[in-house]
């Protein structure tokens, strides 16, 4: 049996495209102020921490990273077989 699928993010290549397109150094205070999303939300996309994806959220990334939900979110399987309780 295999562990929990995991869903990934790219959002760390996705904002390194944006910085580099517009010349300019983007940080988490800035994205946040710029679209209206919090720090910490940033901070759990940066780290695919994310553990339940708002759609509201989802389209605030994909405008202002310039990016489809699918150039931001990637599907990885845990290939671990699962410890037996």
């Amino acid at each position: 049996m295999l562990n929990d699928m995991a869903i990934k993010t790219k959002f760390k290549i996705l904002l390194e495209s944006k910085s580099y397109r517009e010349n300019r150094k983007l940080s988490y205070k800035t994205i946040s102020e710029e679209a209206g999303i919090s720090v910490s939300v940033l901070t759990d996309y940066a780290a695919s921490n994310v553990k339940r994806f708002d759609a509201q959220t989802l389209e605030k990334l994909c405008a202002y990273l310039e990016c489809q939900p699918g150039d931001l979110l990637e599907y990885v399987p845990d290939l671990q077989p699962k410890k037996k309780k």
